[in-house]
């Protein structure tokens, strides 16, 4: 959709709805600036979309306070996979305050990295229906929100590393569902026993008056 033909300068807000043609927000030759005073980005609706942008590209959205997707089929990752790996911390986003992730069903996880991150001013975060995505960023990686409070609806919820909580937010929905995969599967055949039970009263019942003179 963006690309170096394309210039917008002072972009300040972008909503993308429904644009089902586009597998990625901008190309990857995009200089480092062009989001650069962009302060909210919204994208809703998009079926082939897999990705945003390239780490070089989010690296110079320097303005971004407010990240929202959502309902996007194919989206796999937010932020394609680094060109090139090294240590250190990294810092996305730097001024980001709100993210919202919902309804991602192939989302995987945010950014895959070998840097740990940073986002020193999110305090709003969401994270919903997104049942693939077991990490916010590779596994072993510390993602630091030293201001995150607001998780999922639930305030005054203290989040100090958001690769952990996802993965631990992931583990808790899969033991969620084996149990209740678990339980319907014995009320089940308490309700088969049940049903046996009260057959077998019927059959008796039956074979009693069949008895009498």
């Amino acid at each position: 959709m963006f690309n170096y033909k394309v210039s917008c300068p002072n972009l300040k807000k972008l909503y993308i709805n429904g644009a089902n043609s586009i597998s990625a927000l901008c190309c990857h030759q995009l200089p480092t600036a062009y989001f650069s005073k962009l302060v909210k980005l919204e994208v809703t609706s998009c079926e082939k979309l897999r990705n945003l942008m390239s780490p070089s590209v989010a690296r110079g959205a320097l303005n971004l306070q407010i990240l929202k997707i959502g309902y996007c089929q194919s989206m796999e990752e937010v932020i394609t996979v680094e060109e090139q790996q090294g240590e250190g911390i990294m810092t996305l986003f730097p001024l980001l305050a709100e993210l919202e992730l919902r309804r991602l069903p192939k989302m995987g996880h945010f950014f895959l990295t070998e840097h740990a991150l940073t986002f020193p001013f999110l305090r709003k975060m969401k994270i919903d229906d997104c049942p693939e995505m077991k990490t916010f960023v590779q596994q072993g990686i510390s993602v630091s929100t030293p201001i995150l409070k607001w998780v999922n609806f639930a305030k005054e919820v203290k989040v100090d590393d958001l690769n952990k909580w996802t993965q631990e937010m992931f583990n808790s929905q899969e033991q969620s569902e084996a149990s209740e995969a678990t339980n319907g599967d014995e009320s089940e055949a308490s309700d088969d026993d049940e049903s046996k039970a009260t057959n077998g009263d019927e059959s008796e019942a039956t074979e009693s008056r069949k008895g009498e003179p």
